[in-house]
């Protein structure tokens, strides 16, 4: 008898299935990412969601649970990740083709089942370990002509303080925004057009000040505690962030969710204000060369840059997560001061601007420069001790499912993908 091939339907696995339309959806986001197609990516998206629901399966049996609290925050996550990756909420739209409020809907489940899937892989993984023997043996399996060139390199720690706006300065930018504020509440003026007009936001201003749906934990504590304690629809009194001074206006708000707009004016930076900066941080530079109190501890104390103040200063390449920076890829204003410290160097004071355009001052020390090299077990361990045990999870995942696909019926329904993923459906005959 000849099956029966039902449209829309790419894959069944178990009692789960994947729609044709989530394959498209996927496959054309990551073309308008940029990836390479050589024919193969569409079932490439398939074969990646056909383990994702063989491990959703698992999870299931062994009764992995998600909170609603991280689906939303993932679900967040993800939103304001692909809003900054294609441009706009409307890019997101025309990708998924649906509005905005539906897509959210419709993504729950999908990120519930995503992160079930993702806690079965991590208990799949938790014992995997590689020890120094496997990472050298993992080492003497490259070619020596294969060994990767690696660039000039440098790990740096930084004290940072912002520079402050004198009170007067701050006086006249709450008072300016108070004014706003009692134009707003007189009726002269909506709020969407005074935002547009007047916020310093400029993301939020052309949107009218509005800011979306965002939960607890997403916010600065001090716009948090506002947003959710302003009646609905009531204007907020002018407060006070790290950003400067807002107003905010709460259109919903439904349990651990708000959807808001605001206003935010910032007091004016001054050079002088800049200076006040830089002559504390140099005086705190000096007591360091002086010994009387270490790197590590004026970090905890005095260094207002809260995610390098979180890892003891340290900076991070944000690509790859290692605290070994390229040279090439650092920014102007940072390769300049690294330039002329030696290994254990302390720099003096340097004003700069941080990419959210706030102006701060900092010191830098330099702890180790790595010169451009090939690739060796001596200066490069953490980097092969990493990749072995990449490939160490890899093949553990492989055999887990090898297992799995012989207890889970899979069958790809996707005419064009049939030949390239067979083996998904041999797998019960092995």
């Amino acid at each position: 008898m000849a099956q029966i091939r039902v449209e829309g339907i790419a894959a069944v696995v178990g009692d789960e299935i994947i729609l044709e339309s989530q394959v498209a959806q996927q496959y054309a986001y990551l073309k308008q990412m940029g990836h390479a197609d050589d024919g193969g990516l569409y079932c490439e998206v398939l074969e990646q969601l056909i383990v994702q629901k063989l491990l959703l399966v698992r999870a299931r049996l062994d009764s992995l649970k998600v909170s609603d609290e991280q689906v939303e925050r993932e679900l967040e996550r993800r939103l304001q990740i692909l809003t900054a990756q294609l441009g706009s909420p409307e890019a997101i739209v025309e990708i998924y083709g649906r509005p905005l409020p539906v897509l959210k809907q419709d993504l729950r489940a999908e990120v519930r089942n995503q992160i079930l899937a993702e806690e079965m892989r991590q208990k799949i993984l938790q014992e995997v370990k590689v020890t120094p023997q496997e990472v050298r043996d993992f080492f003497r399996s490259i070619p020596p002509d294969s060994l990767p060139y690696v660039p000039a390199e440098v790990e740096l720690s930084q004290i940072v303080v912002w520079a402050k706006p004198s009170a007067a300065e701050k006086e006249a930018t709450r008072s300016r925004l108070e004014q706003i504020r009692q134009e707003i509440v007189a009726g002269k003026m909506d709020f969407a057009s005074a935002a547009r007009a007047f916020s310093q936001d400029v993301g939020s201003a052309r949107q009218g000040g509005a800011l979306g749906e965002f939960s607890r934990g997403q916010m600065v504590p001090e716009f948090e505690r506002m947003a959710f304690s302003v009646p609905i629809g009531e204007v907020s009194p002018v407060f006070e962030t790290p950003y400067g001074f807002h107003i905010l206006l709460v259109e919903k708000r439904v349990g651990n969710k708000v959807q808001a707009r605001h206003i935010l004016l910032q007091p004016a930076i001054t050079e002088a204000d800049v200076e006040t900066a830089r002559h504390q941080l140099e005086d705190l530079r000096e007591r360091i060369l002086r010994d009387s109190i270490t790197f590590a501890r004026a970090v905890v104390e005095f260094s207002e840059d809260i995610p390098t103040k979180q890892a003891g200063g340290r900076l991070m390449d944000e690509e790859t997560g290692s605290y070994r920076l390229p040279l090439d890829k650092l920014d102007a204003e940072l390769y300049f001061i690294v330039d002329g410290l030696r290994p254990g160097d302390i720099s003096p004071a340097h004003a700069f601007t941080a990419k959210d355009g706030r102006k701060g001052v900092r010191i830098v020390w330099l702890q180790r420069r790595y010169p451009p090299h090939r690739a060796s077990l001596e200066l490069d361990y953490e980097r092969f001790a990493e990749a072995a045990l990449e490939l160490k999870k890899q093949e553990a995942v492989a055999r887990w499912l090898e297992k799995a696909r012989k207890n889970v019926p899979v069958e790809i329904r996707a005419e064009r993908c049939a030949e390239a993923l067979s083996e998904w459906e041999r797998g019960r005959e092995k």
